[in-house]
């Protein structure tokens, strides 16, 4: 049987960071959001240019 003392300090644990995760959410969560759709069009823009890059294209054969 695990030990109910390990058990309960990480039921603990648990608790606390989901609280954190919550606080930090409603502190920062505009700029979470900021920073979230920036990295997505980051990378957007890194396919764009990736696939208009000469020989990107596929090539068909005749």
């Amino acid at each position: 049987m695990k030990d109910q003392k390990e058990i309960q300090i990480a039921l603990k644990i648990w608790n606390l960071t989901n609280k954190l995760g919550d606080l930090l959410w409603d502190r920062y969560d505009k700029e979470f959001l900021e920073i979230y759709l920036k990295e997505e069009e980051d990378k957007f823009l890194r396919a764009i240019q990736h696939s208009n890059l000469p020989g990107a294209q596929d090539k068909t054969e005749d």
